[in-house]
């Protein structure tokens, strides 16, 4: 059972984590607004990043309705999170100055959806509350295929044979 405390802290904790969520998908628009030829694939992560953002503040509600039915998992760290956030303002930036080419666009994205951020939500905390694990469950599942769905654009965007490796 969370602490009023523990409980404050995982409310902060998934406040920043819907905000990094909007975040990112602030970034993603951006991209979509560059690159025409890539537009449709960039707005429709951009709504799902949405919806990730949407589902923590729903998750967030069910945590502080029934708090009895959770439990700390791995600890997050909220610094943890600004530094994510601070790195993906940073690519914001410079891909608004024109900074950041296409094909970088999406070693960013990529990089992005497998940042410890993206594995936390199903450690946070434990819980058997149904609810809340189906939109952990969206989530997880979402996240994947963004990063499935940008590798393969990754490949076409590389040299024949090559792949989002590049730094």
């Amino acid at each position: 059972m969370l602490t009023p405390v523990g409980l404050e802290n995982l409310l902060d904790v998934m406040k920043l984590m819907a905000a990094t969520e909007r975040l990112i998908a602030e970034f993603y628009r951006t991209g979509a607004d560059i690159w025409e030829e890539d537009r449709a694939f960039w707005l429709a992560t951009v709504a799902e990043e949405e919806r990730h953002a949407a589902n923590l503040e729903k998750m967030a509600r069910i945590v502080a309705a029934r708090p009895d039915r959770f439990e700390i998992g791995r600890p997050f760290n909220p610094a943890a999170i600004r530094t994510i956030m601070t790195g993906v303002e940073g690519h914001l930036k410079r891909l608004k100055e024109g900074r950041v080419a296409r094909d970088r666009l999406m070693i960013v994205a990529r990089d992005i959806e497998i940042s410890l951020m993206e594995k936390a939500y199903g450690e946070i905390v434990r819980t058997t509350d149904v609810e809340y694990l189906e939109l952990v469950r969206e989530i997880l599942e979402e996240t994947a295929h963004h990063r499935q769905s940008i590798e393969r654009r990754c490949r076409t965007l590389t040299a024949p044979g090559g792949t989002c490796a590049g730094r």
